[in-house]
């Protein structure tokens, strides 16, 4: 077993989870109370949402990493988001949580919506220039109606595996 396999990235990322999870429920408890409306409540969640998108983003990259070393290859990024068990979506999770970070990280530089392959992601899962809150929509997608960002872990952690026990069987 090379020691690449062992995930050291999951623990840190799930704790930040946690975390992000908790202070988004504490959003909106002030809002609940009164002490924050409802809208400021979820435009200051939004800002908790795309950091921990960008440290998922960081941990796809890094499972990339580990693959390429694991393998003796150079995938590229892509190849390996683009990975998945089975065919029910154009694009896979993995690819809407790299999309939605990269929304978070570039979308004030934007005049108007562009067309690339953030966009188009997004746009599959119905996120568009008209979504109010891109980054919540996006990880519904994923957690469904759970208030527990975890999800977004499971699913990186269920990829990886996968990377990992699929592809190194075929390599």
């Amino acid at each position: 077993m090379h020691y690449k396999e062992t995930d050291y990235r999951i623990t840190p990322l799930s704790t930040l989870c946690t975390a992000s999870t908790n202070a988004v429920s504490e959003l909106i408890g002030l809002s609940k109370e009164g002490i924050l409306d409802g809208l400021t409540a979820m435009e200051y969640a939004e800002y908790f949402h795309g950091a921990l998108l960008v440290a998922c983003q960081a941990y796809a990259v890094g499972t990339v990493s580990d693959i390429n070393e694991i393998q003796e290859s150079n995938h590229k990024k892509i190849d390996l988001y683009k990975y998945k068990e089975n065919n029910c979506h154009d694009y896979t999770y993995v690819e809407l949580i790299n999309a939605l970070a990269n929304f978070f990280k570039h979308n004030e530089e934007w005049s108007y919506w562009p067309v690339n392959e953030t966009t188009k992601t997004l746009r599959y899962y119905g996120i568009n220039e008209s979504t109010e809150f891109p980054l919540y929509s996006g990880i519904k997608v994923i957690v469904g109606e759970s208030t527990d960002f975890r999800g977004l872990c499971t699913v990186l952690e269920d990829w990886r595996f996968s990377l990992i026990n699929i592809r190194c069987q075929n390599a």
